[in-house]
């Protein structure tokens, strides 16, 4: 119970900076708070993730890499609000692994590995991190509604997959990563993404800034539901080769990789489908 308590509290405090932070996203100056916020969590998450490389023998120039992941967070960011630097994430991409590579030069035993969880770590992060204020500040919708859709349905397939495995959970789902996770409470879980996605389509009939169809509510909330329910899994993954319980040791939340390990997935979902399906 002493655990519930915490989540709930470190919970209710996320949720209200999230909603300060959403609510004045497009404000001229607060915008850039959004975005170096984003960017900050990127940061700490990646140096969360050098934590399991280290657990690992592998080694990262970690004040490096968390330069890079940062600006690539801020170079969707850019891509967003000015025009002809559409293309500036992927640029940078490369530009990044480059770096990466001239700063492994000196370095003649053991780069291939150490290369390898470096690019691995800006691919699995900062990307994704990236995408969240490219859903934000996509130009032609209200980016505010869709962000809020990724992290609702996201999360409460989470509560969904964590009470219902604790209340009725029975088999086991990934019992050598994730020994408490069960196959009824994925299930659930993926019953609330679904349930969470059609109130938003229920309500994107009120919204002239949102619109979320019969057939696209159905889609999202259940690959949401699924690839969410990945994304814990392979950061559970990562934990449990590296031996540890939980990405760091925040009362309630554990670590910023750990809130934000099922957003990592499916973040892109709703970047790819707002830039090549719905605008």
């Amino acid at each position: 119970m002493t655990d519930l308590y915490r989540r709930l509290i470190a919970s209710s405090i996320t949720i209200v900076l999230l909603i300060c932070l959403i609510a004045f996203a497009f404000n001229s100056v607060f915008q850039y708070i959004v975005a170096a916020f984003v960017a900050l969590l990127a940061g700490v998450a990646i140096w969360e993730y050098e934590q399991f490389v280290k657990a690992k023998g592998g080694r990262m120039i970690l004040p490096a890499l968390i330069i890079l992941s940062v600006i690539e967070v801020f170079s969707f960011f850019l891509s967003a609000k000015v025009d002809g630097l559409e293309h500036m994430p992927i640029i940078f991409f490369f530009v990044a692994f480059l770096v990466l590579f001239a700063l492994h030069f000196g370095q003649r035993e053991g780069a291939i590995v150490d290369l390898a969880v470096s690019s691995f770590g800006l691919l699995y992060i900062a990307v994704p991190m990236g995408m969240v204020l490219g859903i934000l500040y996509l130009s032609g919708v209200d980016g505010r509604w869709w962000l809020t859709y990724l992290l609702v349905v996201t999360k409460i397939t989470d509560v969904g997959a964590y009470f219902g495995g604790n209340l009725w959970g029975k088999r086991k789902l990934a019992p050598t990563i994730s020994p408490k996770k069960t196959v009824e409470g994925a299930i659930i879980g993926l019953v609330c993404a679904l349930g969470a996605s059609f109130i938003f389509h229920l309500a994107s009939d009120f919204s002239g800034a949102f619109h979320l169809g019969m057939l696209e509510w159905l889609f999202l909330g259940l690959v949401l539901g699924i690839v969410g329910q990945f994304g814990d899994l392979s950061e559970s993954l990562l934990k449990r080769d590296a031996n540890k319980k939980d990405s760091n040791a925040l009362p309630g939340l554990g670590g910023a990789l750990d809130a934000v390990d099922s957003i990592l997935f499916n973040a892109p979902i709703i970047y790819i489908y707002l830039h090549f399906v719905k605008v």
